[in-house]
């Protein structure tokens, strides 16, 4: 039996990263046993987090001390998230266990780059740990350059392959953002554009609808930029979802469309591809590693609204061409991102530094 001690964020912060882990914990390993410790939690004052961070480190310790741990398994993301997962990096060093880092954060290269002075440290961390999970070939490129004797291994995000696909009858269309509201993930864009399709004469006869999933610091702006322009009927605004109600409402739509400015592999594409809902998405992170243009989507560079709208106008116009990109969805989740291939390979990687 493998141990394996799992440092992430507390399971109610809102994000992929958080749903990754929760992939570990609710899947059975045959040979690994998981013990998670939370480093972070949200919604709460500034001295609480400091003292939740001190605790998780006294649970760490003693974990280390007490439990026969083979591997710690420490999820990355970029700022506060990156401080805090360096003290326990080092902590784990000391008591000579093997690391492995996997990193998600959307921003890391940005951090890295606006932090010369960090750069060093960075380095040394990623040089320290035993194994780095980076989400696709482009976070690959990124982190060799740092250092090539780096090592990586590529294991891409996995979702539970589904049954169900949805359908489009050539008229009615919903159009799906699923992700937390802020400017990085591109919602201004999304409302832009739809505003776009909802004012274009050729597009009068469909039956359309913008769904937005998620909240953030962004969502009172959007609303206001929705009211302003009185587009109140065409637009349904979920707030965030999980579990069950994000399935329906993925099961509900015809499209996805995720015009981010900065990603690692959004889980939410993903899971809109499981369903067998196009994507349009952008050339940013490994997006373009799973979205191909006219195989199951397209993307675009980040903040063209012209090609953005261009693509939606394209798979509701062509309900043939939807179709196709729609199978093709489906199919390259079902041969290439199952949640089983997923685990066995981080299971594989657990064996192989022991």
């Amino acid at each position: 039996m493998i141990n394996v001690l799992m440092i992430g964020s507390d399971l109610s912060v809102k994000g992929g990263m958080t749903t990754v882990v929760k992939s570990f914990l609710n899947n059975n390993f045959e040979d690994v046993n998981i013990t998670y410790v939370p480093t972070h939690i949200e919604n709460v004052g500034k001295m609480y987090k400091i003292l939740f961070f001190i605790k998780s480190l006294i649970i760490i310790v003693k974990n280390l001390i007490i439990n026969d741990v083979n591997i710690v398994h420490i999820h990355l993301s970029e700022r506060g998230s990156f401080f805090r997962k360096l003290i326990v990096v080092l902590i784990c060093k000391v008591f000579g266990k093997k690391v492995i880092i996997h990193l998600h954060g959307a921003d890391f290269k940005e951090f890295y780059n606006n932090n010369k002075y960090l750069q060093r440290v960075i380095k040394k961390m990623f040089l320290i740990a035993d194994s780095v999970i980076v989400l696709g070939t482009s976070w690959n490129d990124f982190i060799k350059g740092i250092d090539q004797s780096i090592n990586t291994i590529i294991i891409r995000n996995s979702v539970e392959i589904r049954e169900e696909k949805v359908n489009y009858d050539g008229i009615n269309i919903n159009i799906l953002f699923l992700a937390v509201i802020i400017k990085r993930k591109g919602i201004f864009d999304f409302v832009k554009v739809a505003s776009n399709i909802i004012n274009d004469n050729e597009l009068k006869k469909y039956n359309l609808k913008f769904i937005v999933a998620g909240s953030g610091k962004d969502e009172k702006e959007v609303k206001k930029y929705i009211k302003d322009r009185n587009l109140q009927s065409y637009f349904r605004l979920e707030g965030w979802v999980s579990g069950e109600k994000k399935i329906e409402i993925i099961k509900k739509c015809q499209l996805f469309v995720l015009p981010s400015y900065n990603e690692g592999l959004p889980l939410s594409i993903l899971e809109a591809m499981s369903y067998g809902l196009p994507v349009i998405s952008t050339t940013v992170g490994s997006i373009d590693e799973v979205v191909i243009d006219n195989l199951n989507g397209y993307t675009v560079k980040p903040g063209d609204i012209n090609k953005i709208q261009e693509k939606i106008k394209m798979c509701i116009k062509d309900s043939e061409l939807w179709k196709t990109l729609s199978t093709n969805s489906k199919k390259i989740i079902q041969n290439e991102y199952g949640i089983s291939v997923y685990l066995k390979k981080i299971e594989e990687l657990y064996s192989s530094l022991l």
